[in-house]
C-alpha cells in the first residue's frame, strides 16, 4: 500500500510539473498572440497583413491562376491596411508596403486578362489607392527550371539564397533512391542529445496523397500536382522531462530545413505545408497513415520535379538589422 501511495504521489508531482510549465506557455500565447483577433498592437496587424498578402501572392503564382480568386481576402486586406494607417503605425514597414504592391499586381493582372472584377471591390480599391502614395508595382518571381537550380552546387551563400518554396510541379515521379538520398542528407541535421527522434512518412500513392491534402490547410490549387508528400513527425518517447516539451518541434524544424536543402540539391522543388490543424484532423491523419500515438506530427512537405517554367511568390524578407540584437 505504501508503494502504491508513493507511485501515485510521484505521478501527481510529475503531472503538476508538466501542467505548470504548459500553463506558463498557454498564458503567454493567449495574452500576446492575436488568437483573440483584437489587433492590440502593431505586430498583430503585421502578422495578419502578411497572411493576407501571401494568399494573394500564392494565387498569382498558381500553375493555373483562377480569375477573380480571393475576393474576400482582397476586401479584408484593404480594410486592414486602412485600419493600420488609422492607428498611426509605421506605413513604411515592409508588411504595409508589400501589401500595397501585391494589391496593385492583383488588379493589374485582372486588367491584363480583361476580367471584370465586382464593382464593389474595384471601388474599394480605387478609394484606397486615392488615399495613399503609390509605390512601384511588385511582380512575382519567374524562372526557367535551369535558372532556378543554377546555384544548386555553388557555395552555401548562393545555394541558400536560391531556394524558394515551389508550388509548380511536373508529373514526373521522383525515384525512390533519390528520395532516400535526400532523407539521408537530412539525417545530418542536429538532434537533441543525438536522440534521433525524427520520423518521416513518404507518400507517393495518388489516393493517399489526396486524403492527406484534404486534411491540410493551404495546398489548394497546387498540392495535387506534387508527386510526393513527406509527413514529418518526432517520437516524444525520447524525452525525459517537462522542459523537453518543445524539443520535438525544434528537431522537426531543423530536419525539415535540411530535407528542403537536400531536395534543392537534387533539383527537386518543394514547399513546406503547416500542420496547424485541430485535434480531429490530427487524429484522422494518424489513423490514415497508422502513425503511433507517441509521435507528434510536425509538418507536411510537398515535392516534385519542376516544369520548364514556374512562378514563385516574391515573399520579401526583413533586413538583418530589423531582427537582430547584439549583446557585446
Amino acid at each position: 500500500m505504501n508503494r502504491i501511495k508513493a507511485i501515485l504521489g510521484k505521478n501527481a508531482l510529475v503531472y503538476m510539473r508538466v501542467f505548470r510549465i504548459y500553463y506558463y506557455d498557454l498564458v503567454r500565447f493567449y495574452k500576446y498572440s492575436n488568437v483573440k483577433q483584437l489587433f492590440s498592437n502593431e505586430d498583430a496587424y503585421k502578422g495578419r497583413l502578411t497572411i493576407l498578402y501571401h494568399v494573394i501572392e500564392k494565387g498569382l503564382t498558381m500553375p493555373e491562376t483562377r480569375l477573380g480568386f480571393g475576393l474576400p481576402v482582397i476586401k479584408d486586406l484593404i480594410d486592414l491596411l486602412q485600419k493600420f494607417k488609422k492607428e498611426g503605425y509605421d506605413i513604411r514597414c515592409l508588411e504595409y508596403q508589400h501589401s500595397k504592391k501585391v494589391l496593385g499586381e492583383y488588379f493589374y493582372f485582372h486588367q491584363e486578362q480583361a476580367f471584370t472584377l465586382p464593382e464593389e471591390i474595384t471601388q474599394q480599391y480605387q478609394e484606397f489607392s486615392n488615399s495613399i502614395v503609390q509605390s512601384p508595382q511588385v511582380h512575382q518571381l519567374r524562372f526557367t527550371r535551369e535558372e532556378y537550380f543554377k546555384y544548386k552546387d555553388h557555395p552555401f551563400d548562393l545555394f541558400s539564397s536560391s531556394r524558394y518554396s515551389c508550388r509548380n510541379y511536373s508529373s514526373r515521379p521522383i525515384p525512390a533512391e533519390i528520395l532516400k538520398k535526400c532523407i539521408g542528407l537530412a539525417m545530418k541535421s542536429p538532434t537533441s542529445c543525438n536522440r534521433q527522434l525524427n520520423r518521416i512518412y513518404v507518400i507517393t500513392s495518388p489516393e493517399v496523397k489526396e486524403e492527406v491534402l484534404k486534411l491540410q490547410y493551404g495546398n489548394r490549387g497546387f498540392g495535387h500536382l506534387a508527386s510526393t508528400l513527406f509527413i514529418l513527425t518526432a517520437n516524444i518517447s525520447y524525452f525525459q522531462g517537462p522542459n523537453d516539451r518543445n524539443e520535438s518541434y525544434i528537431n522537426t524544424g531543423m530536419f525539415a530545413m535540411s530535407l528542403l536543402n537536400a531536395l534543392h540539391h537534387h533539383e527537386i522543388g518543394a514547399c513546406p505545408l503547416n500542420w496547424s490543424v485541430d485535434h480531429k484532423r490530427d487524429a484522422r491523419l494518424r489513423k490514415l497513415l497508422h502513425i503511433p500515438d507517441n509521435e507528434r506530427i510536425g509538418l507536411v512537405i510537398s515535392a516534385g520535379y519542376l516544369p520548364d517554367t514556374l512562378e514563385i511568390a516574391s515573399s520579401p524578407r526583413l533586413e538583418v538589422d530589423q531582427i537582430t540584437k547584439f549583446f557585446a
